[in-house]
């Protein structure tokens, strides 16, 4: 809320600084030799800034204050987006699936569907089916009740093995001492003895061979799909590692096998991609791994390939996908360390913007509400004034984030129940929307009946998620951010476990620009907003509004106006006590011969004598001060005209 506030107080000194701009512009207009006059002009524009201008800002200021957070901006939200869809002369493929996403089969959003479905496969677009397309389809399909197990089909037979991946296996022998182990696959045995620093020795066969480092074995790439059994003659652990071709981070398989002396264990790879054309589809396994886990699909294949790629991949967002799919405090940290400081998300390089990106994130944290309040406030506050959003595509971006942030019953044309899941999962008492392998692991039951918005399936018990303080974390304040670990809790906020950072303010990505060391192609620098580590605000390159110079011209005709009203003001009180009738003004009529009240005068015989060409002294009669003031305004005209 603090954050609110903080755009609010921007916003209104955004309004003042225009103010004062406008008084610089009429200062230079207005630069007359008379002072009185100039100060006049600049105090009656000032008079008039605060009349026209403040105004605006309490109402602007009270539309934030009013409508954050209410079921009104929300119902303007779906209103905006139904407006958009049934006034658009075309809709795209994508712009009809995030539609249907959002408000179910309805109309011209599934005539688009339809239209773009390849008529002998159930895969989209017509012109050259895509993983990821029809992936989003198959969402927009269980949220609509819509059938859907042909495409589910059709996205599992693109699955194959990636070849951008090394897998090794560890074998770990308790107490560390030294032991000899049996390797069994295709019909033959190999020996090999396991040092006390469980370095390896011996020959592993042909699909096994010893690791570079020594305490590994190595398996070769057309070997992935056989079982490998292992017996050691002491206790021991064994477990697969995975990691990308071009190295990096080194993974650790989440199923480990262990097993007492002259047991044994089993080990097979077990890893798959969704394939376009041939080659793994990264993006494209994204979506068909989310899309087949919300349909009630084993998923745990596609997870090894998307964590080794994710390093490769940080523009798609991938944790947010792995998240809801595994869970895992890295992942969940990943996440909640690429928040902004205001609450939205905007990943660097991502091909769709603020508004999606933002979506992903509410998505992959939706099984915790309190984690993406701070992101719904901030959403609300930058609703346009029909109540959608507009980063890249008003239809797609309104669709997604009313999807992820507020969804609505989507099941049938008009919301009624279709063929599929359409009951909301949370709208059930005791039911809650979990990750699968929490709810699994905590012994609850994962309900298909019901939807869960959201990459969460609908759990049957609500998990309790232990306090911050239990967890020994801190919730950081809103102008500060964890360094290090985060972890999900019942407090509102995400929980530190290690330290929170103060972090300079910057009103730079409060009003939709980016912090950058350099402006991309379709960006322009604004030095009207600050960014923190002496980098540069940069917005999208958009035509500036021609309202400002309206306003200057609507302030020095007033100003003109009010001048007039003060220098010619005795006339125009006298005008207005006519058209008020208080004041009659009636001509004075003079007789020709001075009227005669019965006293007869007669005039006194004086001769006046005068000097030839010399004029009469005329004496100087004392001026009134009605007078007075009309002499000086006289003065004032004519010293102006000067």
């Amino acid at each position: 809320m603090q954050k609110i506030q903080y755009l609010k107080l921007l916003e209104k000194y955004t309004l003042l600084d225009k103010l004062t701009n406008i008084f610089k512009e009429l200062l230079h207009l207005f630069s007359m030799k008379n002072i009185k006059l100039k100060s006049l002009v600049l105090f009656s524009a000032f008079v008039l800034g605060l009349i026209f201008l403040l105004p605006i800002t309490i109402a602007n200021n009270h539309s934030l204050s009013s409508n954050i957070n209410t079921e009104d901006n929300i119902n303007k939200g779906y209103q905006c987006l139904e407006d958009q869809v049934k006034n658009k002369d075309s809709l795209s493929l994508q712009q009809a699936t995030f539609a249907m996403l959002a408000l179910g089969s309805r109309g011209n959003i599934e005539d688009k569907v339809n239209s773009e479905k390849k008529s002998n496969e159930a895969c989209w677009p017509k012109s050259g089916c895509k993983i990821k397309d029809s992936s989003q389809i198959l969402l927009a399909y269980e949220r609509a009740g819509k059938s859907n197990q042909e495409i589910e089909k059709w996205i599992l037979s693109k699955n194959s093995t990636p070849s951008d991946l090394n897998w090794y296996i560890e074998i770990d022998i308790q107490n560390h001492v030294p032991a000899e182990c049996t390797l069994k696959y295709d019909g033959n045995e190999r020996k090999i003895n396991i040092k006390e620093d469980m370095r390896i020795e011996g020959n592993a066969g042909n699909c096994l061979s010893i690791s570079s480092s020594g305490y590994w074995l190595s398996v070769r790439e057309g070997c992935f799909d056989k079982n490998i059994e292992i017996s050691c003659n002491e206790d021991f652990i064994t477990a697969l590692l995975y990691e990308r071709k071009s190295g990096g981070t080194l993974y650790v398989s989440r199923e480990t096998h262990s097993s007492a002396s002259l047991g044994t264990t089993n080990e097979k790879i077990n890893a798959k991609c969704l394939k376009t054309d041939g080659s793994c589809d990264y993006e494209g396994t994204l979506w068909g791994a989310f899309a087949l886990y919300k349909a009630g699909n084993e998923v745990s294949q596609f997870i090894p390939y998307l964590l080794a790629l994710a390093e490769n991949n940080q523009k798609y967002f991938p944790s947010s996908f792995i998240y809801s799919m595994k869970g895992g405090e890295d992942q969940y940290s990943e996440i909640t360390q690429k928040i902004k400081n205001n609450g939205f998300w905007e990943i660097i390089g991502s091909p769709y913007g603020r508004y999606y990106d933002t979506s992903l994130g509410m998505l992959s944290l939706s099984s915790s509400s309190q984690d993406t309040e701070k992101t719904k406030q901030y959403l609300l506050s930058v609703q346009n004034k029909e109540g959608c959003w507009n980063n890249r595509d008003i239809i797609l971006d309104t669709a997604f984030i009313l999807y992820s942030g507020w969804p609505r019953n989507a099941g049938g044309s008009g919301g009624s129940a279709g063929a599929g899941r359409t009951e909301l999962c949370e709208g059930i008492a005791g039911q809650s929307c979990e990750i699968g392998s929490e709810c699994t692991k905590a012994e609850g039951k994962i309900l298909q009946n019901f939807q869960c918005v959201g990459f969460g399936v609908c759990c049957s018990i609500k998990l309790a998620k232990p306090g911050c303080s239990e967890q020994k974390g801190i919730i950081c304040e809103n102008n500060q951010k964890c360094d290090g670990r985060t972890v999900p809790s019942s407090d509102s906020g995400i929980c530190c476990l290690d330290a929170c950072l103060n972090q300079e303010k910057n009103n730079c990505e409060l009003f939709d620009g980016i912090c950058r060391n350099s402006c991309e192609k379709d960006e322009a620098k604004d030095d009207s907003y600050s960014c923190t580590a002496e980098k540069i605000c940069c917005k999208k390159s958009v035509e500036k509004p021609k309202t400002s110079k309206t306003w200057i011209y609507v302030l020095i005709i007033l100003i003109a106006l009010i001048i007039i009203a003060i220098i010619f003001r005795n006339k125009i009180r006298i005008w207005l006590f006519k058209m008020k009738g208080k004041a009659e003004i009636t001509p004075i009529r003079r007789p020709s011969v001075p009227p005669n009240f019965g006293i007869r005068r007669t005039a006194p015989n004086i001769h006046i004598q005068r000097a030839i060409g010399q004029r009469p002294v005329l004496q100087k009669r004392t001026l009134t001060p009605k007078e007075k003031e009309v002499e000086d305004t006289l003065r004032k005209l004519k010293e102006m005209s000067k």
